[in-house]
């Protein structure tokens, strides 16, 4: 789950410690650990010749998550100091597993989620074509915690979790101009991303206002009360130009690392922990809440597609991270993206996304844990 020695010391001992002692906590804790077994199968099973595997009973495992999940969202409802930390552990587990989950092709959504939750691609196959945004929730929903309880957790067991020392002020003056002699060191995928990711979002902020008329259509088709805060003029590219903020931002936190000092690390993995340490994975908690709602149209046009194009350049940065449970599942959300775009026919939005595409066909060496 981590690279940091101090904070595999708190998925090791800590949380198995919780867990022990809060029932809920222990199914969810089993469900990730059955989630991870089945990946490292699929990852074994597709690079050895061998098919002689024990199995993992797929439905052992989304039984211990729906009784954890049902515990969880019993302690959530009276959170105070005295159950932050299964809490937030519980938080964790559950993140984990929505990350991992989308790297299993048998798991559907494991509740009937929101509208906003799924998103089809109009593909023949249910689980290849629906994109899952039900993880962005669950993200943001941790950060609700830690937000809550601050002041408990800072001085808890899972302190070293939320010690996260480079914050805004690291990265927030600095060019995208990554030096050379880092990227010398580092594999294709970051170096193509390095170098256009400046481009990028400057062509996104540039194209800002490409869909005004739709916009309009948006406005007054919208399916919420005329006084809601979303239906004030302009909502939409208020939106969407929030979320463009969000990536500028969290690209620079991407390129803030390759502006490190080299040390005798192993390059890739030296880079895979000052991602971590940057919180490069952090940009869910940011994103507008009428950018969700936008996601969450069930139109698809050319406006919902301008809102994907944004949410594939975010995805990239989760391709950066080599991690077991992220590994290779924003590619595929991003493939899916790129069929969504495809089927509208928008020259520009179809531009947008050569450069994620791009930065896709280059490998990414596995460092993290198996």
């Amino acid at each position: 789950m981590t690279l940091h020695t101090r904070r595999i010391m708190v998925w090791k001992r800590v949380i198995p410690d919780l867990a022990s002692k809060n029932g809920y906590l222990m199914h969810l804790l089993l469900a990730l650990a059955g989630i991870h077994m089945i990946i490292h199968q699929s990852e074994v099973v597709s690079t050895s010749r061998n098919d002689e595997t024990d199995t993992v009973d797929l439905t052992v495992i989304v039984e211990h998550h729906q009784i954890g999940l049902q515990g969880f969202r019993e302690e959530i409802s009276c959170i105070s100091s005295s159950n932050a930390e299964s809490v937030f552990s519980g938080s964790m587990l559950l993140v984990g597993f929505a990350f991992a989950s989308l790297k299993v092709q048998e798991l559907n959504p494991l509740a009937a989620p929101p509208r906003e939750a799924v998103i089809s691609a109009g593909t023949s196959d249910s689980t290849n074509g629906i994109l899952r945004l039900n993880w962005l929730y669950l993200n943001r929903g941790v950060s609700t915690v830690i937000g809550e309880q601050w002041e408990t957790l800072k001085m808890s067991r899972l302190r070293q979790i939320l010690a996260i020392p480079n914050r805004d002020e690291t990265w927030k003056e600095l060019s995208f101009d990554a030096p050379s002699s880092r990227l010398s060191h580092c594999s294709q995928r970051i170096v193509k991303f390095a170098e256009g990711a400046g481009q990028a979002v400057a062509n996104l902020k540039a194209s800002l206002n490409m869909f005004d008329s739709a916009e309009n259509m948006v406005s007054s088709d919208w399916e919420t009360p005329s006084n809601s805060p979303t239906m004030a003029p302009g909502w939409v590219a208020e939106a969407n130009s929030g979320a463009i903020d969000v990536l500028d931002k969290a690209y620079a936190r991407a390129i803030s690392v390759l502006n490190f000092a080299v040390t005798e690390s192993p390059a890739s993995l030296e880079i895979q922990l000052d991602f971590e340490e940057a919180a490069i994975l952090s940009w869910p908690i940011d994103l507008p809440s009428q950018f969700l709602a936008l996601l969450g149209r069930s139109e698809h046009d050319n406006l919902h597609g301008y809102s994907l194009v944004i949410l594939a350049h975010l995805y990239l940065l989760n391709t950066l991270v080599d991690t077991w449970f992220m590994r290779g599942s924003f590619e595929r959300e991003i493939l899916k993206i790129n069929t969504l775009i495809e089927s509208l026919h928008e020259s520009q939005l179809t531009a947008f996304m050569m450069w994620p595409n791009e930065v896709l066909k280059l490998p990414l060496p596995y460092v993290g844990t198996p």
